[in-house]
């Protein structure tokens, strides 16, 4: 992992980061040549509330300052505490004037103690009202004899949001201080660290062996239990919450038996969302699964490091401090605090159960149209059995073709298409052409990709040809304007047209040849032989719709997958008429 990072000079990434923050949040200022940043109108009726420390950790700390949070945030350097000056600073800004007082909130690691601590020393000396509240809940180090204590983690942001509502409201300083104990003593965090991340201008701070996972470190990448071997989501979760509990850490925290808890799920930065929504699954399950109840859940970037790949899990018990709950809820005009959607009859968390679909089901079509003898539609099953194990063979080869221009899956694609048919053979109704091409439809949904959109609107669209028409035997020109339809639908929907190098290119020139011979005996022939040299001219066209138009042209010099793989199952139909 590379120091790789879009900033203009090293020296000035906080404060542009701190200007940049100001910009999108006009109602957050900055006190002119200080990293500090405050609520554009300070209530001096009301406790103000300050914190800060490193940067590197955005949205903390100054992503939390707002009606119902902190009143205002210090920035030291990246991963350094703020000096002094600017503590005092920040206290003079909100304490000043303010006989509610102030509350200033601290991370348990030793730079921010020493200097916070001096400020508000020096804010005290010269008569302002100042408390100060240090919190660590750190769970990984399973004794407590260490000099430094439990480092601060994420956790403190369920403080920022409890007593930021509860000054919000007009609580007293010593009322609040009490709170922040109290809050402190009831939660836990500990997480873990796929790999590294690099100071701005450096390289990587620490090394993550690629099979192994760094287990409980803090934000700034120190280390915690130890290394463990790469697994999966469910597992490193299940490691996580069994240290957190561990009966004999010294830092553990104590769930009893129906515990309801409320959870920070703290992304380090690097983690995927997608990755970021699979663990809270886990967290959830994992919880809920021991007898815990999970009432709220808060995930996202909190308290990053950087660009670290991993995530923290904060747990706070509730259970005998339901009032919490109305204040995790309290509104607040924060930029970083995350705002869920929760449900309109039930404040607290829940699994919502899925809702049911209310889309037409394959077997459910109200409208028939005309009909097919029985033999003829035993013959359309047969045929469609035959291009189902057609694609299935053609599968190596359309992965080939696809490997220049697309990423190698094309045949595969089909091959997944080829089994849906399959599956789904017996329950056709290939008596009715207006049903069955609506059925395809569905059934090529299963393909996934672009690919299965495209054969679902072929079908689809192809359906209409058979839509007015009420009884009698089949007109053999219908299905000719059935193809016409659900090309022009295709084009309509994916924008390629002929000559862009697409299945269309394969069918096109088919239907044509269809149309000029009004569907007539010998025309069919003839039809899949134009399929066919319509997909061999792909080799030879320029991209412009689809995943190969990206491609750089030299690259793009066989025929095009998706037009070979029509041809084909085109070819089976005309062969068997």
């Amino acid at each position: 992992m590379s120091g790789k990072k879009l900033i203009n000079k090293v020296e000035d990434v906080v404060d542009e980061a701190l200007d940049g923050l100001t910009m999108i949040n006009p109602g957050i200022r900055r006190i002119k040549g200080q990293r500090v940043l405050l609520r554009e109108t300070v209530d001096k009726k009301k406790v103000a509330i300050l914190s800060g420390g490193g940067s590197g950790h955005e949205p903390f700390c100054a992503g939390y300052i707002g009606t119902g949070m902190l009143t205002a945030g210090v920035a030291g350097g990246v991963f350094a505490s703020p000096p002094t000056s600017s503590i005092l600073e920040g206290i003079r800004a909100i304490a000043t004037n303010n006989p509610a007082g102030t509350l200033v909130l601290v991370f348990n690691y030793t730079g921010d103690r020493l200097n916070f601590g001096m400020g508000v020393e020096r804010a005290r000396a010269q008569g302002l009202k100042v408390e100060m509240f240090v919190n660590g809940e750190d769970c990984s180090l399973t004794t407590a004899d260490k000099t430094a204590g439990r480092r601060g983690l994420c956790g403190t942001m369920f403080i920022f949001k409890i007593v930021g509502a509860m000054a919000e409201r007009g609580d007293s300083l010593d009322s609040i201080l009490k709170a922040t104990r109290s809050i402190s003593a009831n939660m836990g965090t500990m997480g873990l660290s796929l790999g590294p991340c690099s100071l701005p201008g450096q390289g990587p701070l620490f090394k993550v062996a690629e099979d192994k996972i760094e287990m409980g470190l803090g934000v700034h990448g120190e280390a915690g239990v130890g290394e463990v071997s790469h697994t999966t989501a469910n597992l490193a979760v299940k490691q996580i919450i069994d240290h957190m509990t561990k009966s004999d850490s010294a830092t553990r925290i104590d769930l009893r038996a129906g515990e309801k808890v409320a959870v920070i799920l703290n992304n380090l930065g690097g983690t995927s969302k997608l990755e970021e929504l699979i663990i809270a699954r886990e967290v959830v399950m994992q919880l809920e699964g021991r007898g815990f109840k999970v009432v709220r859940l808060y995930a996202g970037h909190m308290m990053t490091s950087l660009e670290m790949s991993g995530f923290l899990i904060s747990l706070l018990k509730v259970s005998d401090n339901l009032e919490w709950l109305e204040l995790l809820d309290a509104p607040t005009s924060a930029p970083a605090w995350p705002a869920n959607l929760m449900s309109d009859n039930n404040r607290d968390r829940f699994n919502p159960e899925p809702v049911e679909p209310s889309s037409i089901k394959v077997d459910d079509w109200k409208m028939t149209g005309v009909k097919l003898n029985d033999a003829a539609a035993v013959k359309v099953q047969s045929i469609l059995e035959e291009v189902a194990r057609t694609l299935q063979g053609l599968e190596a080869k359309l992965n080939l073709l696809d490997s220049g221009s697309g990423d190698g899956d094309c045949g595969s694609t089909h091959a997944v298409g080829a089994k849906a048919l399959l599956e789904g053979l017996a329950g056709l109704d290939c008596n009715h052409p207006w049903i069955l091409l609506q059925q395809l439809g569905v059934l090529a949904e299963r393909m996934g990709g672009s690919s299965g959109g495209v054969y679902s609107l072929l079908f689809t669209g192809a359906a209409r040809a058979f839509q007015d028409q009420v009884g009698g035997e089949v007109d053999p020109l219908a299905w000719v304007r059935a193809l016409r339809f659900g090309l022009e639908t295709v084009m309509k929907y994916g924008g390629a047209e002929p000559g862009d190098r697409t299945m269309i290119d394969a069918l096109y020139p088919a239907l044509l040849v269809l149309e000029e011979t009004g569907g007539k005996t010998g025309s069919l022939t003839a039809a899949g032989e134009a399929a066919l040299t319509g997909a061999k001219k792909t080799a030879t066209m320029v991209a412009r719709a689809g995943r190969a138009s990206y491609v750089s042209r030299d690259k793009v010099s066989e025929e095009d997958p998706g037009a070979v793989a029509a041809a084909a199952w085109f070819n089976v139909i005309t062969s068997n008429l």
